[in-house]
């Protein structure tokens, strides 16, 4: 139970940070594109990118791990 606190508590720190990331990043490419279309398709991006990384992350730390010959 411990661990899934603590794994809940740190995928809600992430996501917080990874959604002002791409705020700054679709914010940032509006200002350069004077397009609001392009702010909105830069921080969708880069919001589905960061989320994908992290689910990705956490995925290799918390994998199940079979007994295999050759581990890495």
């Amino acid at each position: 139970m411990h661990t899934l606190l603590f794994v809940s508590g740190r995928t809600a720190s992430a996501i917080v940070n990874i959604a002002t990331l791409a705020v700054i990043l679709g914010a940032a490419a509006m200002i350069y594109s004077q397009a609001i279309e392009t702010g909105l398709l830069v921080a969708a991006a880069a919001f589905l990118s960061g989320t994908l990384a992290f689910a990705y992350s956490v995925w290799q730390l918390y994998r199940p791990r079979g007994r295999s010959l050759f581990r890495t």
